[in-house]
């Protein structure tokens, strides 16, 4: 195997081996508020969510896909 076919392979390796950490793990902590929950304009007065992750502390990573279906809505809603 020549020298660029090695380097071939071990990009496809890391490849593959952060593809499936991403299917593993696809959630990572939020870069704006570091996983606090509360945007860094906050104050003792008002305790605000987070724009970038909602106030959820955790973000989908590159490459995770679009996340889970949302549940149905209420009732009248449409069942398809």
């Amino acid at each position: 195997m020549t020298g660029s076919g090695v380097l071939v392979v071990i990009a496809i390796i890391v490849v593959v081996g952060w593809w499936l950490n991403v299917q593993w793990h696809p959630y990572r902590r939020c870069p704006s508020c570091k996983g606090g929950r509360k945007n860094s304009g906050s104050t003792s007065m008002r305790w605000g969510r987070c724009g970038r992750c909602g106030g959820r502390g955790s973000v989908r990573r590159f490459g995770a896909g679009p996340g889970p279906p949302s549940p149905p809505s209420g009732p009248g809603g449409s069942h398809e």
